[in-house]
């Protein structure tokens, strides 16, 4: 009965952590960190920018390490694996010309690019670049 109990535990544990992880960037199964490039089109936007804000408008916003530090870390963009500067940067891109928007978190923007990205990254993934 104990092997029984345990064994139930284990799977429900296992189903919950799989239901909660955020998997990977590259992927776009629903998930609320990749924009297709179906999605930017069907906003009506003419640029990335326009497209994001109508979508994932948190995404643009600066946060804040404390409630007292005034502006806090902008969000930075990278484009095509380069870094472009911040969210004003979606808008040279026509979202025709864009295969997807991905938004890395902090940390996993620390892992990839180092230090200096404490609000996250958007990643943005032209045609050109995917061979689309």
């Amino acid at each position: 009965m104990r092997r029984l109990c345990l064994a139930a535990i284990l799977a429900a544990g296992t189903a919950c952590a799989a239901g909660t992880s955020g998997g990977s960037a590259t992927g776009s199964g629903g998930r609320g960190d990749v924009l297709t490039q179906a999605q930017l089109v069907a906003t009506g936007g003419t640029n990335g920018y326009d497209a994001v804000a109508r979508l994932r408008p948190r995404w643009l916003m600066a946060r804040s390490p404390s409630t007292l530090q005034a502006g806090g870390n902008p969000v930075l963009v990278y484009v095509d694996g380069q870094r472009m500067g911040g969210v004003e940067q979606l808008r040279a891109f026509p979202v025709e010309s864009i295969s997807q928007i991905v938004f890395v978190s902090a940390s996993d923007a620390t892992t990839r690019y180092g230090t200096g990205h404490a609000s996250g990254v958007i990643e943005v993934t032209t045609k050109r670049s995917s061979g689309r």
